[in-house]
């Protein structure tokens, strides 16, 4: 639909969309579950977004008509304990773009300059919008997920998420398998062309593929980048006696944990959420060094007015992610 230019509040940027990125968390609201029941509607979705800045508010330091800029998804207080201590992903008081106000599945968006971070001339537009799930998958490995040189991490789930995280993992001297359904052919093979190990635990048994990569003992990590809440129980399974699982996935209903099996094989399980404002210029850094390699994930590229088909391919897992290009 045709909307209004956002109006530029103190200290805003308005943007001129370049880039923008279909989310896992975008599909959940396309489909609807309780878990996004505290989204303010209408709204424009989207919050993995690049582009240029085409005017400022007096206030906004920093930036000029021009500037290439992505954007954190996280609008938090500044001022609680959480805020202070770097972590405004946690904070009480937070909004989302796309999800509480206006995001980037539009020509224009009007964002908070303190929010914003200067995309380098060795960066595509492309590439920008990826910064943000990038940082998710940054936070997720490095702040919240204990693994050593030469651990046996299991990734499950291979959309954008869990390739990002499973080449984070890889990057810190890990073993990496990376599992899937059937359903997954098209990003197996992005995972493949990566040099990524899988498996398809619809083909094969996972219990029997880690037993083989562990000498019996377990994996040390499982990484469950998927809302399946199947995905979880295996994920215990599969860990070796003092393993850890981390749960970065959206679930909207609730999820069973065989807390017996946590006690006596002394378990840890930890969830993940959003990134730490950190997280960005590190993921910048990441990627114009070749670190991590953001632009295979990506497959399709769509204009907003093929929203319908674009939101098609990424629900049916028949690519990577996907873009809009406004």
């Amino acid at each position: 639909m045709d909307i209004p230019v956002p109006k530029v509040a103190e200290d805003e940027a308005l943007i001129r969309v370049r880039a923008a990125a279909i989310c896992g968390s975008d599909l959940g609201i396309y489909n609807y579950t309780l878990a996004y029941s505290r989204m303010r509607l209408p709204v424009v979705l989207g919050h993995e977004f690049a582009g240029e800045v085409v005017k400022t508010d007096p206030e906004a330091q920093g930036f000029s008509a021009g500037d290439r800029v992505l954007a954190e998804s996280v609008k938090a207080c500044g001022e609680c304990s959480f805020c202070k201590a770097g972590m405004s992903n946690l904070c009480d008081a937070s909004t989302l773009f796309g999800i509480h106000t206006d995001g980037g599945f539009a020509e224009y968006v009007a964002v908070p300059a303190p929010l914003l971070h200067r995309v380098p001339d060795s960066m595509s537009f492309e590439e920008a919008a990826l910064v943000e799930p990038l940082s998710n998958a940054l936070h997720f490995v490095r702040d919240i997920t204990p693994f050593r040189l030469d651990d046996l991490v299991v990734v499950q789930g291979c959309g954008p998420i869990g390739l990002f995280s499973a080449q984070l993992f890889r990057l810190g001297g890990a073993r990496v398998l990376v599992t899937g359904l059937a359903a997954d052919s098209a990003r197996f093979r992005i995972a493949e062309g990566l040099g990524l190990e899988t498996l398809n635990i619809e083909e094969e048994s996972l219990a029997e593929r880690v037993k083989g990569l562990s000498g019996g003992a377990g994996a040390d990590v499982a990484f469950v980048a998927t809302g399946a809440p199947q995905a979880v129980k295996q994920a215990l399974e599969i860990v070796r006696k003092r393993g850890h699982v981390t749960v970065v996935g959206i679930f909207g209903v609730d999820v069973p944990v065989d807390m017996t099996r946590v006690v006596r094989r002394e378990l840890t399980i930890a969830g993940a959420y959003d990134a730490r404002p950190a997280n960005f210029n590190q993921s910048i850094s990441l990627i114009t060094e070749g670190s991590v390699n953001v632009l295979d994930v990506l497959t399709h590229r769509f204009s907003l007015d093929q929203a319908e088909e674009a939101f098609r391919v990424a629900l049916d897992r028949s690519g990577g992610k996907v873009e809009f290009i406004p």
